[in-house]
Formats: structure tokens, C-alpha cells, sequence
């Protein structure tokens, strides 16, 4: 088993997210935490925490790590317009070996890349983004806090205790279903049905409308 995996990070990225399998990965298998992202300069999380990345995504070498990890982010206009981590994404393309996780908006990079083409998976996100993001396949959205398709795992962000346990394992850990405290223990489809008023529609689509 590599003894790292790789955490990508972007502008406003969620650091709480994923801080909870960073814990689990290193003191239960030693496997730790390497920052990446598409330049070395800090990275500042919707926390506002900086976080300075290790190595670029061009330096990136998937022998070298467990899995790659995208945690999800409050204001994704940043990411989608940073073409070398769409470039990044891409080059997973075809490989249905090397293992992937996603949070909360972060299933929605992959789908930006083409990674989840025709691939069922969940997100954090507004039912209104399957109109406003063409590369989402409405059909393949599973209301549910978490989903594993082949060697790629998506969850809700109220789910991360389960993302976390849900990589561990896809990776082939030995991992207890409960190893945290707080699960999604009482959820229906309807929690992952939500839609934005249709001013808010209009605006994210004026907003994103250089960049798509």
C-alpha cells in the first residue's frame, strides 16, 4: 500500500470535508495527506485557512500515491476556469483502476473532466445545475449520501464520515462501518432534491456563462 494519497486542492475548496479521512488514512494506516494543485503558490480554503501545495499537478505520478481525493468547493468559478486541472482530471480518463473520491461539488469537476460518463454518482448540488452544467447526466444522479461506481466513490458533504470510510474501502482497508461519530443514519431522496429560485438560476447562468 502507498504511504500518501493525493488531495487536490482550488480556490475556496473545502478543507472540513476531507479533514476527517486525512485523520483516518494517517493513524489508522499510515497513509498521509499530500497536498496538489495546479501551481505552487497557497491555496485558501472556504475557511480561509492557506494551505501550500507539495507538487503540481504536472509533477503528479499516480505510481507514487493510494488514491486522489477532490474535496468539494463553495465557489467553483475559479476551478472551472483553471485549464490545467481540467487537463489534470482528463488524464484519468480511461483508467478504471486507479482510485478516485469526490465530496459534495467536487463529483461535478469529475463530470466537468468527462470522468463520470455514464457513471452513477452523487453530489451536493442544485437539481437546477443538470440544466446549467451540460456535462451533468441527470440520468446517472443517485439521491443518496454516497455512491461507488467502479473505482470511483461520490458522496454528499454532510456524508464525509462515510466518503471517508467508503475510500478506505475502495482501497481495500479493513475499516468498520462506524469508526466515527455522526453518520447519515436518517436521510430520504427528497434531502438531495434541491433547487435554487429562479432568479438564482438566471444568475449563475450569466455568472458561468464565459466559462462553460
Amino acid at each position: 500500500m502507498m504511504k500518501k494519497f493525493a488531495l487536490l486542492v482550488y480556490p475556496e475548496f473545502s478543507l472540513q470535508e476531507v479533514m476527517n479521512l486525512s485523520r483516518l488514512f494517517r493513524w489508522s494506516y499510515d497513509i498521509c495527506t499530500e497536498v496538489i494543485s495546479s501551481g505552487k503558490d497557497a491555496v485558501t480554503s472556504e475557511e480561509g485557512i492557506s494551505v501550500l501545495p507539495q507538487k503540481t499537478t504536472d509533477e503528479f505520478d499516480p505510481k507514487d500515491y493510494a488514491c486522489l481525493i477532490l474535496p468539494g468547493c463553495s465557489d467553483l468559478r475559479a476551478v472551472l476556469q483553471d485549464k490545467k486541472i481540467l487537463d489534470f482530471l482528463r488524464s484519468f480518463a480511461g483508467n478504471d483502476t486507479f482510485p478516485i473520491g469526490a465530496i459534495c461539488s467536487g463529483p461535478l469537476l469529475l463530470a466537468w473532466a468527462g470522468l463520470l460518463k455514464e457513471k452513477k454518482f452523487t453530489a451536493s448540488i442544485y437539481m437546477d445545475f443538470f440544466d446549467i452544467f451540460p456535462f451533468l447526466e441527470k440520468e446517472n444522479y443517485v439521491a443518496a449520501p454516497s455512491v461507488v461506481a467502479g473505482n470511483i466513490v461520490t458522496a454528499g458533504g454532510s456524508n464525509f464520515n462515510g466518503f471517508a470510510v467508503e475510500m478506505a474501502h475502495l482501497l481495500g482497508l479493513e475499516c468498520p462501518d462506524r469508526i466515527f461519530s455522526g453518520y447519515m443514519d436518517s436521510w430520504t431522496p427528497e434531502d438531495y432534491d434541491e433547487h435554487l429560485p429562479p432568479e438564482a438560476v438566471e444568475e449563475i447562468k450569466a455568472e458561468f456563462a464565459g466559462v462553460l
